[in-house]
């Protein structure tokens, strides 16, 4: 289209329902152009590119078509802009100062849309400033997979509103925030707390999974006060989840520590650090005198950064043990990839959308993982055949080529009977003896198809006891079909944490078996021992034999 060649070239249109991530629906009309020998002004949105065309961008007759739709676009919207949090970051605003005129000439009564509750996350208090360009609507089409906005009526009566006064609840739902191109569309938990030019920026990363989704801190007087997208094509496009973009609500709870806290005679009492980190220092040393290394452990999270990760590992090791570990939720305390490598994706985040071929074992995927499903399920609208292998049906909210439901026992049997059809197909040894179902052969016959294709094994396929077999029966299947097998991952540096050696090498316990046996001394890096074990029941008993745990 010609809005893309423009993009190519470096020349700005002025647009407000086209985005790069959607489809086209040219109902703004702001980016009228003068292409030549048309009888009148085009949409460079919906326009496609012919040879030899001419396009005109900045010319009387474009910039009059362009100046004519701000003025109709402006008819109805209210003058609240000193209080609307889009102030300063508006589409509508920036663009009004180039194409708007001082003053309006319609003098009539400007339209009124009552506000909707959609939820706790999303505002649509101020509907009367939306102007129609359907992006929040089309963005739960094509990119969250369910339609949960639409337009109703027709002409001035027309209104962006949920069927049945229905909630928003896609876990994907704040990007409608960034996308709205007006203020019809906040953020709830962030509304009237602060204007957009008070808040310092610092880059993070998403620590609720594997993505590592790219984000901006925004932050007022030393308190985060809200978290956006930071565009990174080969990660998180210009999306993120909605854990990582309303979750910072957690760091300003009441019930949050804020200092060191010591138990003194049954009580806990608040200490410096100083006081903290002597007393845990003291105590790691008599216990290392007295039991000897081998009863001092530590459990990380796979959520913790690779300094922490490291530095908890260099200390441990330092006292002379081997008992670190991130793993506390996997079952199969073998299943460690060699010294100095790792369970990763086995390819790039940005390939997923890209797959003609994916097989998905043990994921929730939606809730695990909404951008790598995001990806997949753009994969899927380009034809791409996904294919399950899970406890449950539940809804991806994309096309399944195929489906395979069987209880986590079964899941090992059930990857057999896939790899006795690639076998079957190809004329080779099957790894196991297995019968093949038609569910089986139809998943073996796709995966032999295609070009690009992954194997891809969820968080309940990492934590499943039986993990090791599964990933050596995934793999047979990714290389007798050319495909790739990985992980998705169960935290954000589930990759970084075994690269830096929080992982138990040269004879050390495993997090199950710390957390299953009445160790001396035991650290719990950013983990709750009965929401981050494998064995939630013998973490507490061992815990409580300890007098560790009391609630």
């Amino acid at each position: 289209m010609v809005m893309h060649a423009a993009d190519a070239a470096g020349t700005y249109i002025p647009h407000f329902c086209y985005h790069k991530k959607l489809s086209i629906a040219a109902n703004c009309r702001m980016c009228l152009v003068e292409v030549e020998k048309a009888p009148k002004p085009m949409p460079a949105c919906a326009t496609p590119v012919t040879q030899g065309m001419i396009v005109r961008t900045k010319s009387d007759k474009a910039i009059k078509a362009q100046k004519s739709v701000m003025e109709f676009l402006l008819i109805n919207h209210p003058l609240d802009c000193p209080i609307c949090d889009q102030g300063g970051e508006c589409q509508l605003q920036d663009l009004a100062v180039g194409y708007g005129a001082s003053a309006s000439r319609y003098q009539e009564e400007k339209r009124v849309v009552f506000h909707k509750d959609v939820g706790p996350l999303i505002s649509m208090e101020e509907m009367s400033r939306c102007i129609h360009c359907t992006r929040c609507v089309r963005f739960g089409q094509e990119v969250a997979g369910v339609m949960e906005l639409g337009m109703i009526h027709r002409g001035e009566h027309s209104e962006i509103t949920t069927m049945l006064g229905n909630t928003i609840d896609s876990e994907l739902s704040g990007n409608m925030i960034d996308i709205c191109p007006v203020g019809a569309l906040t953020s709830k938990p962030f509304r009237y707390s602060a204007r957009t030019w008070e808040l310092s920026r610092r880059k993070s990363v998403s620590p609720h999974d594997s993505t590592g989704a790219n984000l901006v801190v925004q932050v007022k007087a030393g308190k985060v006060m809200r978290v956006v997208p930071l565009e990174n094509e080969d990660v998180n496009e210009c999306w993120i989840a909605d854990r990582d973009r309303f979750s910072y609500e957690a760091l300003n709870s009441e019930q949050r520590l804020t200092q060191p806290m010591l138990k003194q005679g049954g009580q806990w009492q608040a200490v410096d650090w100083n006081t903290a980190l002597a007393y845990v220092a003291d105590g790691l040393k008599r216990v290392k005198a007295e039991f000897g290394a081998r009863e001092i452990g530590a459990v990380g999270s796979p959520r913790g950064t690779v300094e922490e990760l490291h530095l908890l590992a260099r200390m441990v090791r330092g006292l002379g043990s081997e008992n670190i570990d991130v793993r506390g939720r996997h079952a199969d305390a073998g299943n460690l990839a060699a010294d100095g490598r790792a369970r990763w994706l086995g390819t790039s985040i940005a390939s997923l959308t890209q797959l003609d071929r994916a097989f998905v074992v043990g994921s929730f995927l939606r809730k695990d993982h909404p951008l790598f499903a995001q990806r997949i399920r753009q994969a899927a609208r380009h034809g791409a055949q996904v294919h399950s292998l899970h406890a449950v049906h539940d809804d991806w909210l994309l096309p399944l080529a195929s489906r395979m439901t069987a209880a986590p026992s079964g899941w090992a049997a059930a990857l057999a009977e896939v790899a006795a059809a690639v076998a079957a197909a190809k004329g080779v040894a099957a790894p196991l003896a297995a019968q093949a179902t038609e569910t089986a052969q139809a998943i073996a016959a796709s995966l032999m198809s295609g070009e690009r294709k992954a194997v891809l094994l969820g968080n309940a396929a990492a934590q499943h006891p039986q993990a090791g077999e599964l990933l050596a029966l995934a793999h047979w299947i990714a290389e007798q079909c050319g495909a790739s097998v990985g992980y998705l991952g169960e935290g954000a540096n589930s990759v970084g944490a075994q690269l830096v050696g929080a992982v138990p090498r040269d004879g050390g316990l495993s997090a199950a078996q710390m957390l299953a046996q009445p160790m001396k001394a035991l650290l719990l890096l950013d983990v709750d021992p009965l929401f981050d074990a494998a064995d939630a029941a013998a973490a507490r008993a061992a815990l409580q034999a300890r007098g560790w745990w009391s609630r």
